[in-house]
């Protein structure tokens, strides 16, 4: 395998671990808004039935998930961010892997004129006299 293929490789693994990260935090996120509305339910229970007492803990808990969802919610945001880099990066290497393959330069297989040399650098200097 090639350095560049080698490279690419690499930047996918990352890719496909920013994405596995990334789900994780969401099916954590979804799981604290589903706890979250269990939560309200039960405080709502405790509010109707006549006990407020029992409902204040229910209320700390909820309010330590919120804080924790928002938490989440950021961490969602700096994941997505980190995902759309890894991809770009990807793609710019593929990107360049692509312009370096055979066929990717001019048609009859030479490379394009930019890295062509045309002639000596300098010019004789041998002059009589």
């Amino acid at each position: 395998m090639s350095t560049l293929e080698n490279r690419i490789s690499l930047h996918r693994r990352h890719c496909e671990e920013r994405q596995r990260y990334l789900a994780e935090l969401e099916s954590l996120a979804q799981r604290l808004r589903a706890d979250g509305s269990r939560l309200r339910s039960e405080i709502e229970r405790a509010v109707t039935v006549g006990n407020p007492a029992s409902s204040q803990p229910l209320l700390q808990r909820h309010g330590m998930l919120a804080r924790s969802l928002a938490a989440i919610e950021g961490q969602i945001g700096a994941a997505e961010d980190a995902l759309a880099g890894a991809a770009r990066e990807l793609k710019r290497q593929e990107f360049a892997a692509a312009q370096r393959a055979p066929g990717a330069g001019a048609s009859d297989g030479r490379r394009s004129p930019r890295f062509r040399l045309v002639g000596p650098p300098f010019a004789s200097t041998n002059r009589a006299g």
